[in-house]
């Protein structure tokens, strides 16, 4: 019996042993993450002293390369906070988002932006360009996954939403707006979608919609009009 204690309190020890160094070296962590800003700004005075009057380009050229060293310090940290705090069963700080009013996707740190108004495919890429974004782009079922069930629960019987799909410039060439090719798709099963069905019109159907209500894509006519999908990368925040 005492040797049966005696292991329990072993073993409890180095479990408590590891929580608590995972936890000291989180917060190590967390305090590199303030200091880059910190050490960033108290070097701004002695580089003022001892470095000659720079011109605005070549002061502009300095902080260009100062954000970037930064930043990329910024994700380092961030992916092994992350790493680490898995391993520990911490909870994650969530160090990215999103403009207000779009969905963040933390499977692929992507922002969606679902539209209220309705345009053709054309102004749709267009509008999303404006915002900084791109009609959306999925290679991914996970990607895929995420949007349909969105849109399902906004859409109501608005079931259609453009996406970045169309073969406008070659007839079945698929092509995104980013001009990669289609790999993954999620095509209407059991139809003969895409069918470039002239119903619509004399050039036929060359643009992508994703049905809500079917879980899949059709192509149809690029002047309908229909809601539609913006994607941008999720952005670093300023603070967890």
């Amino acid at each position: 019996m005492k040797n049966y204690h005696s292991k329990q309190g072993s073993q409890g020890g180095k479990k408590w042993a590891g929580l608590l160094t995972c936890q000291t070296i989180l917060f190590v962590l967390i305090g590199l993450l303030v200091s880059i800003n910190t050490n960033q700004a108290a070097a701004e005075p002695l580089s003022n002293v001892t470095q000659p009057r720079e011109t605005p380009e070549e002061e502009l050229a300095a902080l260009k390369l100062d954000l970037s060293t930064v930043l990329r310090r910024y994700s380092r940290l961030r992916d092994n906070y992350a790493s680490l705090a898995k391993n520990c069963s911490a909870t994650v700080v969530n160090f990215t988002g999103c403009p207000e009013g779009w969905l963040h996707v933390l499977v692929n740190e992507k922002c969606y932006y679902f539209s209220n108004d309705k345009m053709d495919w054309p102004s749709s890429r267009d509008n999303c360009t404006s915002m900084g974004s791109h009609l959306s782009i999925l290679h991914s079922k996970s990607s895929h996954e995420a949007l349909e069930k969105e849109a399902s629960r906004i859409g109501g019987f608005n079931n259609y939403f453009w996406i970045g799909l169309s073969d406008r410039e070659m007839e079945g060439d698929w092509r995104w707006v980013d001009n990669t090719t289609l790999t993954n798709n999620f095509w209407q099963p059991y139809s003969s979608e895409p069918d470039n069905n002239v119903s619509g019109g004399l050039e036929g159907e060359d643009c992508v919609v994703l049905q809500s209500n079917t879980h899949a894509w059709s192509d149809v006519p690029c002047q309908f009009l229909y809601h539609r999908i913006c994607q941008m990368d999720a952005f670093p925040t300023t603070s967890p």
